[in-house]
């Protein structure tokens, strides 16, 4: 099982990827999880439980080294704001059994989006989380948190 951790104070100098506990050194790390929505794109009830679409892993700063998949495995993102935790040891990744945690409180079934990518190479960064929580009465709720 793969284990990361991501950890920035939010510039270069401070960003750090380990994996199993040693120093991983990449160029890139993309993780893009699109779920909760209905036939029209509109955001629904049950988050990762309805489904969706994933993509994760690491592209190695080595030369010529081909992209490590994140997962089966988990991946602790501690950016200045907030913690973001991501688990799926299904070893075909089924993505209705990934487990999202922020900031310690699991959102696995609010979750519509979420996106991190940090590349080094072409010095862009953009790390975001997205939930929807419905309402018996009154608005659902959609909120976009911005981690970095």
């Amino acid at each position: 099982m793969n284990y990361f951790i991501f950890s920035t104070g939010g510039d270069w100098d401070t960003t750090s990827l380990y994996l199993n506990g040693e120093n991983f050194p990449a160029q890139r790390l993309l993780i893009q999880i699109e779920t909760g929505r209905d036939y029209d794109g509109d955001p629904r009830r049950g988050g990762l439980s309805n489904g969706g679409q994933a993509t994760a892993l690491v592209l190695p700063e080595q030369s010529g080294a081909g992209e490590w998949a994140i997962f089966p495995g988990k991946i602790d993102l501690e950016f200045p704001t907030h913690k973001v935790t991501i688990e799926n040891q299904s070893p075909s990744f089924a993505i209705e059994l990934t487990k999202v945690w922020l900031d310690n409180q699991e959102v696995s079934h609010e979750l519509l989006d979420l996106m991190i990518d940090i590349n080094a190479i072409d010095n862009q960064v953009s790390a975001y989380l997205t939930l929807f929580r419905p309402k018996l009465f009154g608005a659902d709720e959609v909120a976009t948190y911005t981690l970095i």
